[in-house]
């Protein structure tokens, strides 16, 4: 038997000496298939060897040009689609499950807006560690000590900067900053012990996570005893605010007679009494705000209640049966949400810059497949024909990215059930659902989960393709790692 011959690494070429030595090691790399493919292009340049543009002369003339554009230019892209991908698609399934569960903004921050952020980061060191180790853990730790400290520095620094131009004095969140910044400096200190120490083991992993649920248990109780202070202090100014309103004083009364004697004025029109600690002015808006909070939550839960009801008298409800008109409906729909989106948000917008107009018109092409394939049911982004025909698509999506995952394939009797599973369920979207008025709120959450999961392959996806061009350019530049 032959025995496996180890390839050298394709980051290593720059350490060959002569033009012929890194032609034949660019030949002969274990790598990336972009560095595998890209690399003899660019380091394979005499004329009498053989390269695949040998059969394309003018592309071959031209590609000392095009290449360091068509990189840059690939380089933005695959920034952009992360970025957009985790905003437009990932981040709005985590939002509507924090709104519709009513999770509290801090904890919401800490759990679901920190997966939604720390995505993209999870899914690059993976991929960076997966693809090379030896160059991946250096770029691995530096993109996420970088990331630390920008957030740490700019974004926090931003933050004070619009708190302290505010006309009330600025956030006042000195408490929670220093919880925060505590257990941040606690994680960092474990990290450099371990790094210190120059060995990581499972036991310190579940540590890791210990201290995150930890912090996550620290912030459900610093909220809660918030909440109750704040109820506490609310309900202290609702007395205030009956017991004024009830017995008026005789400055409000005297002056109100002064100033219209033959009118009779009501009691929220009255002008403040001087020396009050709180206003009655203060204590009335106060009031009004605590009744529109009392009047939305009932609103609320009578819609709840009606969507309920409705929820369950689906199968008896009156609905369209399936014909021609209600398939053509729903394709006239889908062309009037591509045409707001490509033609109107992109196309004829006139409010982008110069820069921003053609990074998206680049986009256009992803954009539409991954509204194919990701269904969003989140309020303001709701469109029936558009969820319904990317719940019918998104396995075809899913059946590629595990096909690239899994080296036996996948069984070709499971891709015809999924494929068939998910048209069903897109019919019976476009059949039941309105179009006006949304899903019910149970199905709902259950698509808005459905849709942040194939976010999370594309995230990975663009994630991956990403590490593996800033490689490359390392390569070239003779960038270390850990500075890229």
């Amino acid at each position: 038997e032959e025995a496996e011959v180890d390839l050298p690494l394709c980051s290593e070429i720059l350490l060959q000496v002569t033009t012929e030595q890194r032609c034949d090691h660019a030949n002969k790399c274990d790598g990336t298939l972009m560095m595998t493919f890209l690399l003899p292009l660019v380091f394979c340049t005499d004329p009498s060897v053989p390269s695949s543009l040998s059969n394309y002369p003018v592309l071959e003339i031209f590609f000392p040009i095009l290449f360091p554009i068509g990189l840059a230019l690939l380089t933005l892209l695959l920034f952009r689609l992360l970025g957009s991908t985790a905003e437009n698609y990932f981040s709005p399934a985590l939002e509507m499950i924090s709104s519709e569960v009513q999770i509290p903004p801090a904890l919401g921050g800490v759990t679901l807006l920190a997966l939604g952020n720390g995505a993209p980061d999870i899914s690059a060191v993976v991929n960076a560690i997966k693809s090379n180790a030896q160059e991946g853990i250096p770029l691995s730790l530096g993109e996420l000590t970088g990331g630390g400290m920008f957030v740490q520095s700019v974004v926090v620094g931003r933050i004070v900067m619009l708190g302290s131009s505010c006309d009330d004095g600025g956030i006042t969140c000195g408490k929670e900053l220093v919880r925060d910044i505590s257990m941040y400096a606690i994680a960092a200190g474990y990290v450099f012990w371990m790094i210190e120490r120059g060995s990581i083991h499972y036991r310190h992993v579940v540590a890791m996570l210990l201290l995150y649920f930890g912090y996550v248990t620290l912030v459900v109780v610093s909220e809660l005893r918030r909440y109750k202070n704040e109820d506490q202090v609310m309900a202290d100014k609702a007395n205030e605010v009956e017991s004024i309103l009830m017995s008026p004083s005789i400055d409000e009364e005297d002056q109100a007679v002064e100033l219209a004697p033959s009118k009779q004025i009501h009691k929220s029109e009255l002008p403040d009494p001087p020396g009050s600690k709180h206003s009655s002015r203060v204590l009335r808006v106060i009031k009004r705000q605590q009744e529109r909070q009392y009047q939305r939550r009932q609103e609320r839960g009578k819609s709840l209640s009606g969507t309920n009801m409705a929820q369950d008298q689906l199968p008896t409800k009156q609905t369209q049966p399936w014909s021609l008109e209600l398939l053509s409906e729903a394709l006239y729909e889908l062309g009037e949400h591509f045409y707001q989106t490509i033609h109107v948000d992109i196309i004829s917008n006139k409010l982008l810059s110069k820069f921003e107009w053609h990074c998206m018109l680049m986009e256009i092409p992803f954009t539409i497949i991954r509204k194919f394939v990701i269904p969003i049911p989140c309020e303001g982004e709701y469109n029936r024909s558009m969820i319904a025909f990317s719940i019918a698509f998104s396995p075809i999506w899913l059946l590629y990215y595990l096909s690239t995952k899994l080296e036996d394939g996948i069984d070709v009797r499971l891709m015809i059930v999924a494929i068939i599973t998910s048209f069903a369920v897109g019919a019976t979207v476009i059949r039941f659902c309105d179009k006006a008025t949304g899903m019910p709120l149970k199905f709902g959450i259950v698509t808005a989960l459905y849709g942040f999961l194939i976010a999370a392959t594309w995230i990975d996806v663009i994630s991956e393709h990403l590490v593996n061009i800033l490689e490359l350019i390392g390569v070239l530049l003779r960038i270390p790692s850990p500075v890229m």
